[in-house]
């Protein structure tokens, strides 16, 4: 399953947290093409997740603002949620099925 627009987001601030880096890099880091990246890079430098700088010899990096480093936390805080809201859904099915099985096992003894 490929990766929603959300989770791209995320990958994408998850590799500018530690420093500032070219698209390039971030492709690389976070596995997508560099032009998927660049658009991506336009929605958050518009909405102030992210910043772009230049270097004195004309490269171009970009950096996580404050915004972005608060917009990764919850990011982050809500895909981890989601993982254990689905953990405990299989431990919740997984204990409807025991409880089955217990009961069954309990009605063949008393036969």
């Amino acid at each position: 399953m490929s990766p929603s627009k959300l989770d791209r987001y995320l990958n994408i601030l998850e590799t500018l947290v530690d420093r500032p880096r070219k698209t390039d890099q971030i492709a690389y880091k976070t596995r997508m093409k560099s032009p998927m990246i660049k658009h991506h890079l336009v929605f958050l430098v518009a909405n102030d997740v992210v910043e772009k700088r230049s270097s004195s010899n004309k490269q171009v990096f970009y950096a996580i603002t404050e915004k972005g480093f608060a917009v990764f936390k919850t990011l982050r805080a809500m895909k981890y949620a989601q993982k254990l809201r689905d953990s405990l859904s299989v431990i919740d099915e997984a204990s409807e099925v025991a409880s089955v099985l217990l009961k069954h096992n309990t009605q063949d003894k008393k036969r």
